[in-house]
């Protein structure tokens, strides 16, 4: 087992022509600072500039390209607007994907000026709607379960709640505290570095666990960058193997508003224990 994540889409993979990181590529989004240095990277050509809409709002679409094995690789990216069910304005950051650069629009290019003043322009008809507190607690689950997956996995399961009525958020998650240190220096020192077990594969230990106790979802880890990326088992909307951040559960809350902890109690286990668990609790 390598660490690839299973199912991965491939307009996952040229990100690397773009020089993102492996946490870039994991959340699917980069700060401002990282889109503005990549457009002005000499390599980048800027193809197409619109304000358009997808299934989470009105943004502004950026595509791009840069030069791949073959041929160019084209990559879109989108912000500025606001994320309807995000619940709140995304202009600190772009989302991004693969896309298709087709003849029409390869031959199309906006100088990196008149690019900038594009972008410029859109900051400013935007401005007058900053600043306002809009994130319902609805929005702030959706935000979580985006970042735990992806976007369409976090839209189809928020409909799943929609149809069935879950909506019982109550419990403003800044008056819930963590019952104890997400990880402290123990669990630290146990978590070898991210790649040292490639060639255990499922046999591989996982050395901590981390739950929502307010839902099912659950995180082992058996590797650590040191940082921010775990390596590990994710059971949540499906059972697979993958990257995750300790930034993130940090910062996520489940349905009822209470953090994620780490199970004081948990026993290190193979991955593939784990796997096996899961699926046949999910099966039985």
């Amino acid at each position: 087992m390598t660490h690839e994540r299973p199912s991965t889409p491939a307009h996952r993979r040229p990100y690397e022509q773009f020089g993102l990181t492996e946490r870039e590529a994991l959340f699917w989004r980069i700060s401002q600072e990282r889109f503005q240095s990549i457009l002005e990277d000499e390599q980048t050509l800027i193809h197409r500039i619109l304000e358009s809409n997808n299934e989470f709002g009105e943004f502004l679409f950026v595509t791009t390209s840069r030069p791949g094995a073959k041929e160019r690789i084209a990559m879109t990216f989108y912000g500025l607007g606001f994320h309807e069910h995000r619940e709140r304005w995304i202009t600190e950051e772009w989302f991004w994907y693969q896309s298709e650069l087709y003849t029409e629009l390869a031959a199309q290019q906006i100088p990196k000026e008149e690019a900038r003043r594009m972008l410029q322009e859109r900051r400013e008809r935007i401005a007058p709607e900053l600043g306002q507190e809009t994130q319902t607690e609805r929005g702030q689950f959706f935000e979580f379960l985006a970042d735990m997956t992806d976007e369409d996995g976090a839209l189809a399961e928020m409909e799943d709640f929609d149809s069935i009525g879950i909506w019982i958020f109550a419990i403003p998650k800044a008056e819930i505290p963590r019952k104890t240190e997400l990880l402290d220096a123990e669990s630290r020192e146990k978590l070898p570095k991210l790649y040292s077990n490639e060639e255990r594969g499922l046999e591989a230990l996982a050395q901590v666990k981390f739950f929502t106790p307010d839902s099912d979802w659950t995180w082992y880890a058996s590797e650590f960058d040191g940082e921010d990326l775990f390596f590990g088992l994710v059971s949540g909307f499906d059972i697979e193997f993958g990257y995750f951040s300790l930034k993130e559960l940090q910062e996520a809350r489940g349905p009822l508003g209470l953090p994620i902890e780490r199970d004081l109690d948990f026993e290190p286990k193979t991955l593939g224990e784990l796997e096996e668990m899961h699926r046949k609790q999910r099966e039985g």
